[in-house]
């Protein structure tokens, strides 16, 4: 679902603004809510998250085409149609939606891991889109416990808002470039 609403400009602003909005309210009542700070070096850590989510994907999808071939290939190339016609902009709304607003509810209300996990089992989840691309819901899954385990590491939010935005950033940028080198499905 949230994959969804990333594809246009009025859909991500509107998952971002919803998103944001629950984050924020929610973090009032939540006493130990992670912090935001703003600094170099917790942007810098940011990219460097960014790297290591970007790397775990990139053994991830390495691993799933060794494993299954074209059927999993097939599927990626599927993931990847859902943002055929998805603007530079869509793409930047949706990473400031993935950065700000799903950062903000699933990692943002608390640094325990009994709060982190649940979290990012959620987030996984609500990233589905269809049964047969199931192994993109446990990926994101995986990326979900990723981002906790940086929000564990770091003790602020900022890190995961500048590496989810680059993320998804990076990730929109691929699709694009798959979905100019593959045919369209007929």
């Amino acid at each position: 679902m949230l994959f969804l609403l990333k594809r246009t400009v009025s859909g991500s602003l509107l998952g971002l603004l919803v998103l944001a909005i629950l984050g924020l309210i929610a973090r009032q009542f939540v006493p130990a809510a992670v912090p935001v700070e703003f600094s170099f070096s917790q942007a810098l850590t940011g990219i460097v998250i960014a790297g290591i989510v970007i790397c775990s994907d990139g053994l991830i999808h390495g691993s799933l085409w060794l494993l299954f071939g074209q059927t999993y290939l097939g599927r990626y190339e599927q993931l990847a149609s859902t943002f055929r016609q998805q603007t530079l902009a869509a793409m930047v709304c949706g990473a400031l939606m993935a950065g700000g607003g799903e950062e903000l509810v699933f990692r943002g209300l608390s640094p325990s891991p009994a709060v982190l996990l649940p979290g990012a089992v959620a987030f996984g989840l609500l990233h589905h889109i269809r049964r047969d691309l199931w192994p993109i819901t446990i990926w994101s899954i995986w990326e979900g416990v990723l981002f906790a385990l940086a929000v564990l590491y770091t003790g602020s939010l900022l890190p995961n808002m500048i590496a989810h935005f680059l993320h998804d950033l990076i990730g929109f940028l691929i699709f694009r470039h798959l979905n100019r080198t593959v045919a369209p499905p007929t």
